[in-house]
């Protein structure tokens, strides 16, 4: 995917002149599969407690108020965005962190960083870590080793104490770190595939999906199409 990922000098003067007041450091930008569309990656709300409904509707309401102040940037100081308008926001506001299990196995940012392999490896990502700061502007970035990627475990799924309930998507058992990495959505999605394909085999198997051989598992994920064969 093409970005535009800077342009901090006309960034800094809109937030010098008072046009902007977003906790962002950058212009951040995708085109799409239209010619003359591109996605806004810029919004950033802070200090938000995300098991709060007052406190998430309040972040609702300041991000649409940035999302109009982006239009106004856009339209006023990027050349080519002069007659730029607004397609779509969210239907909600996205929020990168809240709950996760404590499972059999919790994936750390120095797993994602050295790009570990796992035997009951169930997905995989290179995506690198970048942990957006929660109290203002600010992106940390650590990528995994070039030329690799990571994997992550079946057991990351499966609760502590529980062996017939399965947990997929951004509330997997990892770290603070770890889970910048693997809250993507192709990630997230290839861990539902897992859990789904997992749940079949256990219900067939008569086995709990605490205690399903991952070996099985993964022969499954791999013939429905999932890469997570390694090099010989």
């Amino acid at each position: 995917m093409t970005a535009v990922a800077g342009l901090y000098d006309i960034w800094e003067k809109a937030r010098e002149d008072g046009l902007v007041d977003v906790p962002r450091e950058l212009v951040s930008f995708f085109i799409s599969p239209y010619p003359d569309e591109v996605t806004v990656n810029m919004t950033r709300i802070t200090n938000i407690d995300p098991l709060d409904p007052d406190d998430v509707t309040r972040a609702e309401v300041e991000a649409r108020l940035q999302a109009m102040q982006l239009l106004r940037f856009f339209k006023e100081r990027v050349p080519g965005f002069a007659n730029a308008r607004i397609a779509a926001t969210g239907t909600q506001i996205g929020i990168r962190e809240s709950r996760r299990i404590a499972g059999r196995y919790t994936l750390t940012g120095d797993d994602v960083v050295q790009a570990r392999h796992f035997d009951d490896a169930v997905a995989r990502s290179a995506y690198p870590i970048d942990i957006h700061n929660p109290s203002g502007s600010g992106t940390t970035t650590q990528r995994v080793r070039s030329g690799e990627s990571y994997e992550i475990p079946y057991r990351c799924m499966v609760p502590q104490g529980c062996d017939r309930l399965l947990v997929a998507g951004r509330c997997i058992s990892t770290t603070h770190e770890a889970l910048a990495s693997t809250r993507l959505t192709p990630t997230v999605m290839t861990l539902g595939q897992a859990a789904g394909t997992a749940a079949a085999l256990a219900v067939s198997g008569g086995v709990a999906v605490g205690d399903l051989d991952p070996v099985t598992l993964r022969a499954a994920l791999i013939a429905d199409g999932v890469d997570l064969r390694r090099p010989a």
